[in-house]
């Protein structure tokens, strides 16, 4: 399970560190959208706030899990 979850978490940080955003500002009403390549998964929203919000969430819960991998193990010493 404990390397579960460390996959998880690279694969999170990863997808998250490397997600697209863009913009449609000529359209009406604007789109404002975020695309992870490897994983396919994408969407758009009418707020420029929220695919930052997803890209940036999922890099810190991918960054949270590996850390907390990382003193799981420190701390059983395994």
């Amino acid at each position: 399970m404990k390397w579960l979850i460390l996959a998880a978490g690279v694969l999170l940080f990863f997808n998250g560190m490397f997600t697209r955003t863009y913009s449609f500002e000529n359209e009406t009403p604007a789109r404002h959208c975020y695309q992870m390549d490897y994983i396919g998964l994408y969407g758009c929203f009418g707020s420029p706030i929220v695919p930052t919000l997803v890209s940036w969430g999922v890099t810190l819960i991918g960054a949270g899990l590996i850390v907390g991998s990382i003193v799981r193990a420190r701390r059983k010493g395994t």
